[in-house]
């Protein structure tokens, strides 16, 4: 591996300083003395002979002191080095520090600990019938490799470059709006049901913007889902348009936030929805450009970073249902058992501890943010701001549209809401372009030829909140999903699903046999119920007859002969009188249905 080091450290100090030993001390003396022999003897003033005398070496060694002194201007060229073996000098074989080498690379990164790297190196040291390196050997060797290789196998790749890279640029502004940066990042906070507080929804994310002249916060974005277009949406809409009303919706004064303007440049990350066409086009058209950071060059925006990083320890980890930054923190903390903070809640927070951050000292402008701010303008006239005209124009442009939305006889359906008024006569059944805004989804606004149209709410079917992100939770915890089956239900509806797929599995033979089988079982119960109608009728024209003859008197009633429909074959083949032509043929019923 190239970047393993061999000899890393030097051998001594050629300089003396506070730390120095009594032998370096000594050593650096002798050097002195013989650098003026040496003297001498260069400019004629000794003899070999006698420089040898004064030295007490040999002549081997004063001409090899004599060789290192040429061209020095003191006497550190010749002081000698400290006897016995060098530091950093390598007194392992070959073969073992070929064997530390591959166990380092196999198992410190992931392992992170000289233990490990030792352990493996006894394994693997007996499978090559190599000598064993000690563990003393083993962390020495791991110690002498580069302290940037170390760190970047214990963190990553990123954070040796954070650490280690130059980093030199300076972004130099003139004004504010002139540079704002973006990003977002998970809050590490729990936050609790606005209804029942005793149901932990999860972690927000939350989306910050800093213009860097001023160091001000133009804006911010909480949402319970991942970053994405609507988030991009809704935290321009916070930097550019004045935050009155949206203040005066969270119960807030509006003193609180007065900055808010048109970026010049808006500098970002490259997430996806920082790069897509659409954003980068309609800030554009409002005179926006939108520039991305180089990839993997994380500190070119080291003050949303940094301004995140403070927010987080500053803010968020004082309150209740903090998670803390790491799992290290997360250790002693109760997050589950101490959350109590609502969405609502912390928007209102989040105001107060922006306005304090405003009106703090900035270390970087040896004043406070809002000062900086204020001074700019009270010399200059004020610019970058969006003529109110075109307010409506800029929220349509940013808010999150849904596209070929039908118009039903009823209106729009959004949000298990109904929208409808009676611009909506001439394009029922007919698709619209429909956006809305988060913070509001009382209404939504539909693209008529080029005209936007306010649709307002007629029906809100459960009752559930105008904000987007409460409404979000609230779908999810009321109440089942239509169509949800109770168990009885679903066992009913295996069972059918069952039966159908055995009957779609029967052959047309079968089928046939199953016909046929249920025609005789017809036939069957046909023939007994006939038999046991005429057993009736003859017993019912004895007792008639019985009645008449000890009755006189009494007419005989006419009782209709019941016939039964089934014909008797037997008996019809063996009746011996002729049959009349004009006799009406029997009728001859067969419950197997005949093919033509």
């Amino acid at each position: 591996m190239k970047e393993i080091s061999q000899a890393v450290r030097p051998h001594e100090k050629p300089v003396l300083d506070s730390r120095s030993l009594d032998s370096e001390i000594s050593r650096h003396e002798l050097a002195n003395k013989r650098y003026t022999v040496i003297q001498d003897f260069n400019s004629g003033a000794l003899e070999l002979q006698q420089a040898l005398e004064i030295l007490s070496i040999s002549r081997s060694q004063f001409y090899k002191l004599l060789k290192r002194s040429r061209g020095s201007l003191s006497y550190r060229a010749i002081v000698s080095d400290r006897s016995g073996r060098k530091f950093g000098a390598n007194a392992i074989q070959n073969d073992v520090e070929r064997l530390i080498e591959d166990m380092f690379l196999k198992h410190y990164p992931q392992a992170r600990t000289y233990g490990a790297v030792w352990k493996a190196c006894q394994t693997e040291g007996d499978s090559r019938q190599i000598l064993r390196p000690s563990y003393h050997t083993v962390k020495r060797w791991i110690k002498k490799q580069p302290s940037e290789l170390l760190y970047r196998m214990k963190h990553g790749k990123e954070a040796a470059v954070q650490r280690y890279e130059l980093r030199p640029g300076y972004k130099i502004t003139k004004r504010p709006l002139e540079w704002v940066q973006i990003d977002h990042t998970v809050v590490d906070m729990l936050l609790v049901d606005e209804e029942d507080r005793t149901k932990i929804i999860g972690r927000p994310y939350i989306s910050l913007a800093i213009c860097i002249h001023t160091r001000v916060i133009l804006g911010f974005y909480l949402s319970y889902l991942p970053p994405s277009a609507v988030t991009v949406a809704m935290l321009l809409e916070n930097c550019v348009l004045p935050k009155d009303e949206l203040l005066e919706r969270w119960g807030l004064p509006t003193y609180l936030w007065p900055m808010h303007g048109l970026p010049e440049t808006i500098h970002t990350d490259n997430a996806k929805e920082f790069t897509s066409d659409v954003f980068v086009l309609n800030a554009k058209g409002f005179g926006i450009t939108v520039e991305h950071r180089m990839i993997g060059k994380k500190h070119q925006g080291g003050h949303i970073e940094s301004l995140i990083g403070k927010q987080m320890i500053h803010l968020i980890h004082q309150l209740p249902g903090s998670t803390g930054s790491n799992t290290v923190q997360r250790k002693s903390l109760r997050s589950e058992k101490t959350a109590s903070i609502t969405l609502t809640r912390l928007r209102q927070m989040m105001v107060y501890a922006i306005h304090a951050y405003h009106e703090t000292k900035h270390s970087a402008l040896s004043e406070s943010p809002s000062q900086t701010w204020n001074k700019y303008y009270e010399k200059h006239q004020v610019y970058r701001l969006l003529p109110a005209v075109q307010h409506e124009h800029f929220k349509y442009t940013f808010y999150p549209e849904i596209s070929d939305k039908e118009v039903t006889p009823d209106g729009i359906g959004m949000f298990r809401r109904q929208y409808s008024s009676s611009a909506l006569k001439r394009n029922v059944r007919q698709k619209v372009l429909v956006k809305y805004d988060p913070y509001d989804i009382s209404y939504v606004m539909v693209k008529f030829d080029d005209a936007w149209e306010k649709i307002p709410c007629v029906r809100n079917k459960f009752n559930r909140s105008t904000d987007l992100e409460i409404y979000r939770w609230q779908r999810q915890q009321k109440g089942e999903r239509d169509g949800t089956m109770s168990t009885a239900g679903a066992r009913s509806a295996g069972a059918f699903h069952q039966a159908a797929t055995e009957e779609s599995k029967l052959t047309r033979q079968e089928k046939q046999r199953k016909k046929r089988e249920k025609g005789i079982e017809d036939y069957k119960k046909q023939s007994a119920k006939s038999s046991s109608v005429v057993t009736k009728s003859d017993k019912a024209t004895e007792s008639e007859k019985s009645h008449t003859s000890g009755n006189p008197k009494t007419q005989p009633k006419l009782v209709k002969e019941l016939k039964s429909n089934v014909l008797d074959v037997m008996s019809f083949l063996q009746r011996k009188e002729k049959v009349a032509r004009d006799d009406e043929y029997p009728v001859i019923y067969d419950s197997t249905p005949i093919r033509w």
